[in-house]
């Protein structure tokens, strides 16, 4: 447990006068707004702290998921991977979730998928997702930046006996469109995922 925040922090990093190391930090904080928190309004936000999109661990969490494209993969991310706490986005409308692990060749993958509108303990269907994936260490950024392109066909969630703020997510979705590079070519399409999640309204 001692490498967690090494594992699944976001904090800014170091910054730097050389306008070309900008520029990814730079899209990544916009990419990670666009994903965790405004599925589909596409409204500007001010960057989050580093605090605001720190991965806290949870004891539980699953992404299983069929990645084609730019990235070619078959995810089954589950109790071998760290997982990341869930939460509301910032305005408290929708959640986002957070998920990092490893696909085929050992490359690092972070998966942000923002579920908007859904209320704390709201069992729903067919809620808008916006999706987004990085693939780290080579400044390459997909998003699907709308709503009408991934969606939960349902979404449950149970409230935890030990924490009334805490519930347990489960959803099972697609996307019937890609998520785009955000700058050059290439796509990513999750064509099915299915998701479980510690969340906190907190």
């Amino acid at each position: 447990m001692a490498n967690w925040r090494r594992h699944c922090s976001f904090r800014p990093a170091a910054r730097t006068d050389t306008p070309r190391l900008q520029a990814p930090f730079t899209a990544l904080f916009a990419i990670l707004i666009s994903g965790c928190g405004h599925a589909g309004d596409g409204a500007p936000a001010a960057p989050p702290s580093g605090e605001e999109i720190l991965c806290r661990p949870a004891n539980e969490g699953q992404l299983r998921a069929r990645l084609q494209g730019a990235i070619d993969a078959e995810i089954d991310w589950s109790s071998d991977v760290p997982q990341c706490l869930g939460g509301p986005r910032p305005d408290g409308d929708g959640v986002r979730l957070l998920y990092k692990g490893r696909i085929a060749g050992d490359e690092s993958v972070l998966v942000v998928i923002g579920i908007t509108p859904l209320r704390a303990g709201e069992t729903s269907r067919n809620v808008p997702v916006n999706l987004t994936v990085v693939r780290e260490g080579t400044g390459q950024f997909f998003s699907t930046q709308g709503r009408d392109k991934c969606a939960l066909d349902e979404v449950r969630q149970e409230q935890l006996d030990t924490d009334a703020h805490r519930y347990r997510l489960t959803g099972r979705g697609y996307c019937t469109q890609p998520a785009r590079a955000l700058s050059g070519d290439g796509a990513v399409l999750m064509s099915r995922f299915d998701v479980v999640a510690i969340v906190e309204y907190q």
